[in-house]
């Protein structure tokens, strides 16, 4: 029985822009081609949302690569705010329907420029931080762990006190999806920024039938 549901975040809750943030990212002297690579962050980037430095770090590590005397909190988090695009409300609103049934969590590679706005007033027209949604969150740069490594898994299992057998990830990544699998948690594989509602819909049917397999 599924009691647990857990939701990446970039692509899945909110629509997702990335040739937007590399040109801000460039605008600000940084190549974002580098350290935003298409299989993940690398150098200060990574180290960023795996909590191995923080938000200040973070910029003056920017700042020296731009070859800039400073960079500011407010302009790197412009930069990584490149990335989203739009918070569908509807979606936003059915977590909370679920939330009357489901122990649902936010399981995301993020930093804390993106969190900082996530969790404030300005995250959706509701006027709502993404706590009002979520019972709990895991981050990465608070967790110190990353997906696809199977430890961000394993500690959010053992914080919130969950069963794997009892918990269905929904994630646009395949390899995180089969991250998540490696561990015994149910996975989903959803449409990138597509509403993943009737997906979840089925999977979670599917995965309450006696005869049931792991949703596509």
């Amino acid at each position: 029985m599924i009691k647990n549901l857990l939701f990446d975040m970039g692509g899945v809750i909110f629509c997702q822009d990335t040739d937007e943030a590399f040109r801000r990212f460039r605008q600000a002297g940084v190549d974002p081609n580098y350290y935003l690579g298409e299989y993940g962050q690398k150098d200060f980037f990574l180290d960023v949302e795996t909590g191995a430095i923080d938000a200040y770090e973070f910029c003056h590590k920017m700042a020296l690569v731009a070859g800039r005397d400073s960079i500011s909190f407010d302009e790197a988090q412009q930069c990584w705010l490149g990335f989203l695009v739009d918070v569908p409300v509807e979606p936003l609103l059915e977590l909370n329907r679920l939330r009357n049934k489901y122990h649902v969590c936010l399981l995301s590679n993020t930093n804390p420029f993106i969190m900082d706005y996530m969790r404030s007033e300005r995250f959706c027209t509701l006027n709502r931080p993404i706590t009002d949604f979520f019972d709990t969150l895991f981050c990465s740069y608070e967790m110190r762990a990353y997906k696809p490594n199977p430890e961000i898994f394993l500690k959010a299992l053992a914080a919130d006190g969950m069963i794997a057998e009892e918990c269905l990830f929904i994630d646009d990544s395949l390899k995180n999806v089969q991250a998540a699998q490696a561990v015994g948690i149910h996975g989903l594989h959803v449409a990138h920024n597509q509403d993943w509602r009737q997906p979840l819909a089925e999977a979670i049917a599917a995965l309450t039938e006696p005869s049931d397999s792991h949703p596509q």
